[in-house]
């Protein structure tokens, strides 16, 4: 399998486990010094992200891709995707389209999610 096949394979892992709200699978392919520069402009770490899911905090009820762009620089991967997610992020429903970048990296033979970042797409960009 080429490391563009295994990104676009860790992608869809990343997403469904955020989905099933499989915090094993997220731990595993999550680096543990994960970056998150959430859609609200705050940053939060692995631990953080892991706990609102854990919590009911974080509830990801649909989401699905559009757009996708892999780079490939040796060991890292740079991935730009469009993400149409429908969740509930503290009680608040949240139906809209967002642009996620997300940054892995191989560590020996097992890529993880080192950065991600994201931001909502207003409406004319929707």
């Amino acid at each position: 399998m080429t490391s563009q096949e295994q990104i676009i394979e860790n992608e869809t892992h990343l997403l469904q486990a955020f989905k099933e709200k499989n915090l094993a699978v997220l731990n595993e392919m999550l680096y543990e010094g994960c970056i998150f520069n959430l859609p609200n402009g705050k940053t939060a770490g692995k631990p953080d992200v892991l706990e609102n899911y854990r919590s009911g905090n974080t509830v990801m009820i649909s989401i699905s891709v559009s757009d996708q762009i892999i780079n490939l620089f040796d060991d890292v991967a740079v991935v730009d995707v469009i993400q149409d997610m429908k969740l509930s992020y503290f009680d608040q429903a949240v139906d809209s389209k967002f642009r996620y970048i997300r940054v892995w990296k191989l560590f020996g033979n097992k890529w993880q999610a080192i950065s991600v970042t994201g931001i909502q797409l207003s409406q004319d960009e929707n």
